[in-house]
């Protein structure tokens, strides 16, 4: 199995494109939009590396900013610019190697840049590398990643090579490198908590207190 085949399958379960979005938007990828919201004016120029999807990106797009994604696997790239088709912004999705994003776009090209489950699937130097050019082309850079507290049952399974490192590693990493402003947390689902949990978690305050409990992290850095 690929990725493409696997997300088309999730994308069909969901019931299409626009169910898949918003199932999304009920989640992870909402807190990520709505601090996003209320941090960027609407025109804000954001680039999404390893778009995938591409649901994160449309979203953005949903919501008035100026939405760019960039993948390099081409099963991905085309459900991305469908799913950015469904805002008439298909042509904003490009393959483009996540290490030449200076080269393509130029430096300072961006107020923002993120990614979502990305950078769980690379070496410390690996991640060190696209954060720094990522700060090439915008002064601040959002991820999300997988930390340790994940069930196995949310796991890729082998599928990714994904590492689900502690909150504490990743502050340590980050800090040792970059300006670290802020830290979220989510998935309480994926814990093994009950659903309703969720709710707390959308506070920022609470948010951040919780994170290293939390199956998801979401790290904020600057220049």
């Amino acid at each position: 199995m690929n990725w493409s085949d696997m997300y088309k399958k999730k994308i069909e379960k969901a019931g299409g494109l626009e169910k898949f979005l918003e199932k999304k938007e009920k989640r992870s990828a909402g807190a990520l939009i709505r601090r996003i919201r209320n941090e960027l004016k609407p025109g804000a120029k954001i680039l999404e590396v390893g778009t995938g999807t591409g649901a994160i990106g449309a979203l953005l797009t949903k919501y008035g900013f100026n939405t760019v994604g960039i993948d390099c696997d081409s099963g991905m790239l085309s459900i991305a610019r469908q799913m950015f088709g469904l805002y008439n912004k298909s042509e904003s999705v490009f393959g483009v190697d996540a290490l030449d994003i200076t080269k393509f776009f130029g430096k300072n090209s961006f107020d923002c840049v993120l990614s979502h489950g990305m950078l769980e699937h690379y070496s410390d130097e690996e991640i060190i590398k696209f954060l720094s050019v990522q700060l090439e082309v915008a002064p601040l850079v959002i991820f999300d990643v997988p930390t340790n507290f994940m069930l196995s049952k949310y796991r890729a399974k082998g599928f990714g090579n994904e590492r689900y490192l502690p909150t504490s590693y990743w502050k340590k990493l980050i800090s040792k490198n970059f300006k670290l402003t802020k830290i979220y947390g989510f998935g309480f689902k994926e814990i093994g908590l009950p659903k309703f949990t969720e709710l707390f978690l959308k506070n920022n305050k609470i948010s951040s207190l919780l994170s290293r409990f939390c199956g998801i992290n979401e790290f904020w850095i600057t220049r």
